[in-house]
């Protein structure tokens, strides 16, 4: 299945510095795993091409960092993707930090296994804080000892290897 990042067409959009959207296993910033799109559009502005319907789509909302896309499930929040440098998880860990850096934020909390296609690489996947919540997760995907890209999200989507796949 192929996966279209819908786009902002506007240069004119003001992004919020990055430091004000940590990511934590509920979302990033304003934005909230669970949030229907309407809630989503109201709390960061345009979403261009969501579709509300789907059973999964990505938007990568206007008033979000850049590198931060949004799937959408069945009309909510699943999870949130970052991939390139500049937003941090609630421990400090961006793209571009080591696996070692991972492991030693979230020390516990953190499982690594290995990564689906690249041999050598893995996905370090750190459980939510609460005991409570065991369906928030995010997950770090590592290639030669390095933070490749990260999700954050509700369990099943968050684990989700090929995104809407």
């Amino acid at each position: 299945m192929v996966v279209t990042l819908a786009a902002s067409c506007t240069t004119e959009t003001r992004r919020p510095a990055s430091s004000a959207w940590v990511v934590t296993p509920d979302g990033i910033g304003a934005i909230r795993v669970g949030m229907t799109a309407d809630e989503l559009r109201r709390a960061v502005g345009d979403i261009p091409g969501a579709n509300s319907t789907a059973d999964c789509s990505y938007v990568r909302p206007s008033g979000a960092p850049a590198g931060v896309a949004v799937m959408l499930a069945r009309g909510q929040v699943a999870r949130v993707d970052i991939d390139s440098a500049g937003v941090s998880s609630d421990a400090g860990v961006a793209v571009g930090d080591s696996a070692a850096k991972v492991a030693e934020a979230y020390a516990t909390r953190v499982r690594a296994t290995p990564h689906k296609y690249l041999p050598g690489g893995q996905y370090l996947t750190v459980r939510s804080a609460s005991p409570a919540d065991s369906l928030r997760r995010m997950v770090f995907e590592t290639e030669n000892g390095r933070v490749t890209r990260f999700r954050a999200g509700r369990v099943p989507e968050v684990e989700w290897v090929e995104r809407c796949g």
